[in-house]
């Protein structure tokens, strides 16, 4: 089945990181980024992880089944196949969306590749048939659109908030469309 596409705001949800490793914390990493609501859980963690400890919490002990009581949402990434599974049957019991990573039948979501330029940001999934597309699709993007992207989108996204105020319609104002056509013009080549 495919997976739909959608932005959350991860503000809302207690985030659960099974694992200290270098896939554990590539996860953290994305997610630390959205928000600051994550904790990991391993007796061990990669030097990568320590530079996320002022972001995130890090409990420096085994896993316990118990850490999914205070978790909405869950990555399984430890280095134990076995375990990995019970915390996935142990979130379908409870409800709880999990991502157990190299497993794509076992995950509820994907992280996609993401391509980002302030609040504009692009996500690319392969559907967890192949990340290596959807990174080499990433780095495409990613050489491809203008550095400025994000601050032509304040730009515009300031502007759509002013007419809104007035009680008006942005896709009525002469100024707003010209803004998004000039938009358009300077990401036209990201596509070709």
């Amino acid at each position: 089945m495919p997976f739909f596409p959608i932005f959350i705001n991860l503000e809302k949800y207690r985030i659960l990181i099974a694992g200290g490793g270098h896939v554990a914390c590539r996860k953290a990493q994305q997610l630390a980024e959205y928000t600051g609501n994550i904790t990991a859980v391993s007796p061990v963690f990669t030097g990568d992880f320590q530079k996320l400890e002022d972001r995130i919490t890090l409990k420096r002990r085994s896993f316990s089944y118990d850490d999914l009581l205070n978790a909405d949402l869950v990555i399984a990434a430890t280095d134990d196949g076995e375990l990995n599974a019970g915390i996935y049957r142990r979130c379908h019991e409870s409800g709880i969306p999990v991502n157990v990573v190299d497993c794509p039948e076992n995950c509820d979501f994907y992280f996609p590749a993401l391509v980002k330029r302030d609040d504009l940001v692009i996500g690319i999934s392969s559907s967890g048939k192949a990340p290596g597309v959807s990174g080499a699709v990433r780095r495409i993007l990613d050489d491809r659109l203008p550095r400025h992207a994000g601050e032509l989108l304040t730009e515009i996204g300031n502007l759509r908030k002013k007419i809104l105020a007035e009680g008006k319609k942005p896709a009525d104002n002469q100024e707003y469309n010209a803004l998004i056509e000039h938009f358009a013009e300077e990401t036209e080549g990201v596509f070709k």
